[in-house]
């Protein structure tokens, strides 16, 4: 029963942190082409993908946190961080496309929108650990000799 309480509160903690997060990157997507070339693109399937895969980055940091609440847990957040670096800079890249010439106010638009979505990939991760932390029932770990 406790390693039920403790797997529920891992993936409320994943699903919470990932899902409100990633929508939030998405977002600060669509600002981003908005200020890039004045017209938002958006799609439902798109914003479900970055959901999905930002639930996947923070799960195991999740998982984690909801079993120990030693140091290494942060390893795992920084696993998930690297994992979302790659889709983060290849869909800033791709949502901003060709942006030669455009004006200051759009530059600085950009610029800002797209520092945004990648605070969230650095985000995710911990918000995950300080989520399994305020409800997490917690598990010993026992190590018996050999």
């Amino acid at each position: 029963m406790r390693a039920i309480k403790v797997l529920a509160s891992a993936v409320a903690g994943a699903l919470v942190s990932g899902l409100v997060l990633g929508a939030l990157s998405r977002l600060f997507m669509r600002l981003m082409t908005l200020a890039a070339d004045g017209e938002p693109r958006f799609s439902w399937t798109g914003t479900f993908f970055i959901a999905v895969i930002y639930v996947a980055a923070v799960a195991p940091a999740a998982l984690t946190a909801a079993i120990t609440t030693r140091w290494w847990r942060w390893i795992a957040a920084a696993l998930g961080t690297a994992f979302l670096m790659a889709p983060a800079i290849g869909i800033s890249s791709e949502e901003i496309g060709y942006v030669q010439g455009l004006s200051t106010i759009a530059w600085i638009g950009v610029g800002a929108a797209t520092a945004a979505v990648f605070a969230t990939v650095f985000a995710a991760p911990a918000a995950a650990i300080w989520l399994v932390d305020r409800v997490r029932i917690p598990m010993p770990v026992r190590l018996s000799p050999a």
